[in-house]
């Protein structure tokens, strides 16, 4: 049975232990590393630095299953220099910087990634925590990712993108071999947020202080008269949002969420019970900003309000335009009004940037229009006749052809 899964940045004292003992129970017990280490934790000189940043993962019981770890160059270096000399890299990337009339490069090192062994096939687990560590990049507002990673994972490093430096080295401490990457920070943020463009501003104002959740279907984020603390920014998945009249404890539907989508934002400037229920269909993956979080960020920069009011506001000429399609729209307008809107959403095809990918099948468009599955295969039909769009093995792939209707 799947479980959900919460990735944040450890900042508690029970947080920081939970980091460095789920390190002790996967280097020392697991992979016999650090054997002379005895001490329950594994740790370094580059915890103690003050701006090192821990990243921790936690199933639905509470337990620890997944940390990394960011820590900024300084005078001592990073722990990736540790076992490789990156500088030639550094030298190159500085001197790419100053011909083009660029800022100095900011270098930060990302590593001691570990993730309980349960948890290994869970791929949506490893993307949250390196994806939240190159938040904290963005952050600190660094350039580059420098990283030394083992050999035996390189492939995924590989396909995303990363600069491989060397050859494998092995490291007779730990008893392994390790390859030394590095990756631009764009390069890596594209990666991480770029089905999220519309939100971009928002995202980069409020770096460092987002939760991931990894939802199963058919949870509940929160009902109705709840109290929030939240705000919810879908990034994979579908959310769905009801009201009920009490009287009759008859549910309405209100909206049908897709990535890119925010909700529970009045929670941020209120403290009034929710007005609505959310629920996941699906697996669900979400952004979360905390209301003391957010507010903090105010603080620093009073100018972040008014982008969300910006966002505010758009949502909810969007919750408004969907309430009417809902109850008034044909089949056919609310099928052309959500086709346009996963375009929007739809991430370039890699191997052809004029074609754009929506990992949304034909049950997806249904539940989201509230049609039929027939009703909107017969309409995805009538697209790839018009070579519009492809259907693939349950992906939407637009072909460039813009929509009209």
């Amino acid at each position: 049975m799947k479980m959900g899964v919460k990735v944040k940045v450890a900042r508690t004292a029970k947080e920081l232990s939970d980091v460095y003992r789920l390190r002790y129970q996967i280097y020392h017990v697991e992979e016999g590393f650090y054997q002379d280490n005895k001490s329950g934790f594994v740790t370094d000189v580059y915890d103690s630095i003050p701006n090192t940043v821990n990243v921790i993962a936690y199933n639905d019981l509470g337990e620890p299953i997944g940390t990394i770890r960011a820590v900024e160059d300084s005078e001592i270096g990073t722990p990736s220099d540790s076992s490789f000399d990156f500088t030639p890299y550094r030298e190159k990337i500085r001197k790419e910087a100053k011909e083009n009339g660029a800022d100095e490069p900011q270098f930060v090192s990302a590593g001691m990634l570990a993730i309980a062994p349960e948890w290994r096939n869970r791929r949506d687990v490893f993307r949250s925590l390196l994806r939240m560590a190159v938040d904290v990049g963005k952050s600190m507002q660094k350039t580059h990712i420098i990283s030394t990673v083992n050999h035996e994972t390189i492939s995924i490093y590989k396909r995303l993108g990363w600069d491989l430096l060397a050859e494998p080295i092995l490291i007779e401490e730990i008893g392994t071999s390790i390859v030394p990457v590095a990756i631009s920070l764009d390069v890596i943020y594209q990666w991480a947020f770029d089905s999220l463009i519309k939100q971009r501003k928002l995202l980069e104002h409020f770096s460092g202080c987002f939760q991931w959740y990894l939802m199963d279907g058919n949870t509940v984020l929160f009902e109705q008269d709840d109290k929030g603390d939240d705000a919810y920014l879908v990034t994979k998945g579908m959310v769905d949002i009801t009201c009920y009249y009490k009287e009759s404890d008859k549910r309405i539907p209100l909206a049908h969420l897709v990535v890119g989508d925010m909700f529970g934002e009045m929670s941020l400037i209120d403290e009034a019970p929710r007005s609505a229920s959310a629920i996941t269909r699906g697996n669900t993956e979400l952004l979360v900003i905390n209301r003391e979080a957010f507010w903090q960020k105010i603080d620093e920069n009073p100018a972040y309000l008014r982008d969300l009011m910006s966002v505010l506001s758009s949502r909810l000429r969007s919750a408004d335009e969907r309430a009417i399609l809902y109850a008034h729209a044909p089949v056919q307008e609310r099928l052309n009004y959500f086709i346009r809107a996963l375009e929007q959403y739809a991430l370039p095809d890699p191997r052809n940037p004029e074609r754009k990918i929506s990992k949304t099948g034909v049950e997806e468009l249904a539940e989201m229009s509230l049609t039929s599955p027939q009703e909107a295969l017969s309409f995805l039909q009538t697209l790839e006749k018009e070579n519009k769009i492809e259907l693939n093995k349950g992906k939407l792939i637009f072909l460039g052809t813009e929509f009209s209707s």
